[in-house]
């Protein structure tokens, strides 16, 4: 088990959790990732809870000798 990849993992989904809720809980427009003239705050949500998903798949895989 990769102690590194674990950590990582929970500390992506902890902030995308974290982004989740402060985007449901603040009012419109408090909480912004622009990206052109929009703001998509969905982006940095997803991505990191992809990456978290990732890490965390990947973290027990054996090690090759």
């Amino acid at each position: 088990m990769d102690k590194g990849k674990v950590i990582g993992g929970l500390v992506c989904l902890a902030i995308a959790a974290l982004l989740g809720v402060l985007y449901v809980v603040l009012p419109a427009g408090d909480v912004v990732f622009m990206v052109g003239d929009d703001n998509v705050i969905w982006v940095p949500i997803l991505v990191l809870a992809g990456l978290g998903v990732a890490l965390l798949s990947t973290a027990w895989r054996r090690q090759q000798a």
